[in-house]
């Protein structure tokens, strides 16, 4: 019979997002660190006339799941948000800024690298001409016609020219429209849904290290918590998250989670 009491567990290998009802995959994070399962109940102290408590009964048990992903995670980013991760295709293409600096040719013309998108005729409004010591210069507006602090653009060949005699480099801001990318989107309405939640898990016979056991916390019910995300955009930086574990509300056995271990 397999019954284990004390297991020496190596790591949390992945954590898994699921619509509950449904049961599809909505979030998959496998660079797991310092993860955290706590639970908590308010207790209510019962006394007697001299105010020694007789005992003490707890009631509202609710519990939370931390971690933080060594990664940046667009999905958990969605999921903190409470949005949905958009991902471009031909048929539903992501608009993207685009700042570009790129010299200015001998006869004032600017080649962008993509076509830009827009208001018709002004799909770049701005051009700001930087100097040859780096500092800005002057700034010119989109015209139809040539003429004095004026630009023109051609779309088809992402050409903008400027006056002639015009040097150095152009600073230009545009939009570009691709169908090779992804969005993630943070609205202040965003409310993050109800998930359900599979946290996987690899333990070892203490006695014998070389048996390995796998294991899972199954979690009916999980909010991410919104309240307060942080993510450190730098190279090095980490990407946490909690969730608040709650019990299904018509779940007659009030069940939070299971930790399950299996031998094979």
């Amino acid at each position: 019979m397999f019954n284990p009491n004390e297991l020496v567990l190596e790591k949390i290998r992945a954590v898994e997002e699921y619509d509950p009802a449904t049961n599809e995959l909505t979030g998959r994070y496998t660079q797991i660190e310092n993860p955290s399962l706590k639970t908590s109940a308010d207790g209510t102290p019962v006394t007697d006339a001299m105010g020694s408590e007789i005992t003490t009964f707890y009631n509202a048990q609710t519990g939370t799941f931390d971690f933080t992903n060594s990664l940046f995670s667009l999905d958990l980013a969605a999921s903190q948000f409470g949005t949905q991760k958009e991902v471009a295709s031909a048929t539903n293409k992501i608009i993207m800024p685009v700042s570009e600096t790129i010299p200015i040719a001998s006869d004032g013309t600017v080649v962008l690298k993509y076509a830009p998108v827009g208001t018709a005729g002004a799909e770049v409004k701005y051009v700001k001409v930087i100097n040859e010591n780096n500092t800005f210069g002057k700034t010119y507006e989109v015209s139809a016609t040539a003429g004095d602090g004026k630009f023109t653009l051609d779309v088809a060949s992402k050409t903008i020219t400027l006056p002639s005699g015009v040097t150095g480099r152009a600073f230009v801001r545009y939009d570009k429209e691709t169908e090779n990318a992804v969005k993630v989107s943070k609205n202040t309405d965003g409310v993050p849904a109800v998930k359900s939640l599979l946290i996987h898990g690899i333990f070892h016979d203490p006695c014998n290290t070389n048996l390995v056991y796998a294991g899972v916390i199954s979690v009916a019910r999980a909010q991410i918590d919104p309240s307060s995300v942080e993510i450190n955009l730098t190279a090095d930086g980490k990407h946490a998250a909690s969730y608040k574990l709650q019990k299904p509300y018509c779940d007659e056995k009030a069940r939070l989670f299971d930790i399950i271990i299996s031998e094979d």
